[in-house]
């Protein structure tokens, strides 16, 4: 989708929906409505008042042709923020694929005076709303006409900011893309491998990548990881990724989950949604998301990347309800239950991730379905040694549109992962599910501060 911005008047064209934000009971107020004959009239027909969520769409002459007017209504004025804009944008790609109009003039009318980057939610929102993973279609969808032009019109004083903001905004929905294409690919194309050489292609844009293979791990001590592994024929990979602008002083880590299937080992999982443990390499989708937009964001901090990858699988060679591991750190672990298996790829990568000294790490899994039955599917659980690392990433995502909300890893918690025979054990008590697994990954990350972020009900 083309995205640009423009100081020219807005007026109806041939060929191109136009749409406007309302806000809320300024249907016969908004500063271009009058500008429209019958405009105001055509809206109070169709019962648009501007109520945040609902859209309109009438007809409007332009010349001899008709034109599509989609009204986007965002609620009151003095409420609207940055993630109001987001769905409003996203919204409004959706009524324009609906009615197959391919390009669109944008007014927002409202929202410049609250939110911090109008032009970047506007981005954001349209471009995410039309993502569509269609790899696997042998014949295109003859019902879907995708929106390919935007062009946001703004006053003089503000093009500048709207530009940047879009170009930003463009640029984080393609890095959200490229997690949102790998996650979807099938089990059997989405191996430990082929993440692998999707992050090898981002050596080409200034990050530099390293793959650690089993035999690698091996000699390191990576036996957490490894076991997970020992039932699939796939080899089990580590991915480091590194971005390196002179002049770093600081360096910060991410660490994301790269399971690519997870059928529980022999612990295995019920069959009904099996094909969705697909997904449980999103985290590691994150990062070489962000990965590969790090180059043209340049931040100024020195960034590490680990993506611990492989399969859960049941085979004769599986790991076993009653083994024991050491990791990379050197802490047993009894596996009381195989479709733990997260936090014990997560253990070895963050360990690892802890000898490189980083001011901060922050880990991304798909971890635990108890934090769907705390949160739903509306925000992440957060949970981290650190409080004030903690409050800045739940600000960044209540920002994002990416909400989390804090919980506790309190010591009296620990005592549901010591096990009898061995340091730890990978699963809780039955009790507090997602912070268990925040204890566990706790004891692996020494006194660095950290971040865990259990995103199992946000990320797909």
């Amino acid at each position: 989708m083309k995205l640009t911005a423009t100081t020219d008047p807005v007026k109806a064209r041939k060929g191109r929906a136009l749409v406007l934000f309302v806000a809320e009971g300024e249907t016969a107020t908004h500063p271009l409505l009058p500008a429209f004959d019958n405009l105001p009239q055509l809206a109070k027909a169709a019962g648009f008042t501007g109520k945040k969520g609902r859209v309109a769409t009438v007809a409007m002459a332009a010349g001899k042709a008709t034109v599509p007017v989609v009204l986007v209504g965002m609620g009151p004025r003095a409420e609207v923020t940055d993630e109001w804009l987001r769905q409003g944008a996203g919204r409004l790609v959706k009524q324009l694929e609906q009615l197959g109009a391919t390009a669109c003039d944008l007014c927002m009318g409202v929202g410049a005076e609250n939110a911090e980057d109008p032009g970047r939610a506007v981005a954001e929102g349209a471009l995410l709303a039309g993502y569509r993973f269609q790899e696997y279609k042998s014949e295109p969808d003859p019902d879907y006409t995708p929106v390919t032009e935007l062009c946001l019109h703004v006053p003089d004083e503000r093009l500048d900011c709207a530009q940047e903001g879009l170009a930003f905004g463009g640029l984080l929905a393609r890095g959200a893309c490229l997690a949102r294409d790998l996650a979807n690919r099938p089990g059997n194309v989405c191996t430990p491998t082929h993440l692998a050489s999707q992050a090898k292609r981002l050596a080409k844009g200034g990050v530099k990548v390293r793959v650690l293979g089993e035999a690698q791990m091996q000699r390191l001590g990576m036996n957490a990881l490894l076991g997970v592994a020992r039932g699939s024929a796939q080899e089990a990979k580590l991915i480091c990724l590194e971005y390196a602008p002179k002049g770093a002083r600081e360096t910060v880590a991410v660490v994301g989950k790269g399971l690519t299937f997870d059928s529980g080992g022999i612990s295995l999982k019920p069959g009904k949604k099996m094909d969705e443990m697909k997904y449980d390499m999103c985290g590691g989708a994150a990062v070489l998301g962000l990965f590969s937009i790090l180059p043209e964001l340049k931040p100024r901090q020195r960034v590490l990347g680990f993506v611990p990858s492989s399969e859960n699988l049941p085979d004769a060679a599986a790991q076993k309800p009653g083994d024991i591991v050491t990791a990379y750190n050197g802490k047993t672990i009894e596996i009381l239950n195989t479709d733990a298996e997260g936090r014990l790829i997560l253990a070895d990568a963050l360990a690892y991730a802890a000898t490189f000294k980083p001011a901060a790490i922050v880990d991304l899994a798909t971890l635990t379905g108890a934090v769907v039955t705390a949160l739903g599917h509306l925000a992440t659980g957060a949970m981290s040694n650190h409080d004030p690392l903690r409050d800045q990433i739940v600000a960044a995502g209540e920002r994002a549109g990416e909400r989390c909300w804090p919980l506790p890893l309190w010591d009296d918690y620990h005592k549901a992962i010591e096990a009898q025979t061995a340091d730890l054990q990978n699963i809780g008590d039955g009790t507090a599910g997602t912070i268990s697994g925040g204890m566990f990954l706790k004891e692996f990350i020494g006194e660095t501060p950290w971040v865990h972020l259990d995103i199992a009900g946000t990320a797909w």
